[in-house]
């Protein structure tokens, strides 16, 4: 198994190519064209593994006709839009600092996010650190009968799948189930809970939160009452 498969992040090159269009279009005022420019360069390389890539700042530089500066200043701004995930790689001889891994993300609609106050300061996060929090076995066994992708519902496992892997990715599933009322179906409000699980995470990874896990659930609790009160009254 070639290494970048455990990146990948779409099924095929149309969901892929979808996604990116779904960033440059919704983004448009957003990203400059440097931005989209560069956007484009990684997604031409991120096919034989739809949405991963493992490329040097300079080949991009070299790809986009700009320096190493501005293209990292470039990918720094799709970082923070939740655009692209990139991940720093060592090299396993030397030990240096080796070439970026980049995960292209899906696009989900900031318009049917959750909307809260932010924080007057931001503690910093490395923009190149993946999301990885300590969890308990009790914990995970609590939640261990979501198996597979196969028992995870399509929409929740599409947000989750980008970001977690294996455990963390069941102990998050399990958050979800944990805090929705059980009176709210999740295939019915599909982009509303995608949006809230999405916002929640870019919050974690700008450093405005520092708990995921109880940020999330917080979050997700409050959207399904909210979801539960609107169906009440429509009935």
């Amino acid at each position: 198994m070639h290494y970048l498969s455990k990146y990948q992040v779409f099924t095929d090159i149309n969901e892929l190519n979808h996604h990116v269009k779904q960033h440059t279009n919704r983004r448009k005022y957003d990203m400059n064209d440097t931005q989209r420019n560069v956007l484009q360069f990684i997604s031409q390389y991120s096919v034989k593994y739809p949405g991963a890539s493992h490329l040097k700042t300079q080949t991009i530089a070299d790809g986009v006709n700009k320096s190493r500066r501005t293209v990292e200043r470039a990918v720094k701004a799709l970082v923070s839009l939740g655009v692209i995930e990139k991940l720093s790689t060592t090299r396993a001889v030397s030990g240096g600092k080796g070439a970026n891994i980049y995960r292209i993300l899906p696009y989900v609609g900031e318009s049917k996010m959750s909307h809260g106050k932010e924080p007057k300061k931001a503690r910093p996060a490395a923009e190149s650190e993946p999301i990885v929090e300590k969890q308990t076995d009790d914990f995970i066994s609590k939640y261990n009968y979501v198996l597979e992708s196969t028992n995870i519902p399509a929409p929740l496992y599409a947000v989750l799948k980008p970001f977690f892997f294996g455990k963390e990715l069941r102990k998050y599933v399990g958050i979800v189930f944990r805090a929705k009322s059980s009176k709210v179906r999740l295939e019915a409000h599909t982009e509303a809970f995608q949006a809230c699980i999405l916002d929640c995470i870019q919050r974690y990874k700008r450093g405005q939160i520092r708990n995921l896990s109880g940020y999330m659930y917080t979050s997700v609790r409050k959207l399904s009452r909210r979801l539960f009160l609107v169906e009440r009254d429509v009935v």
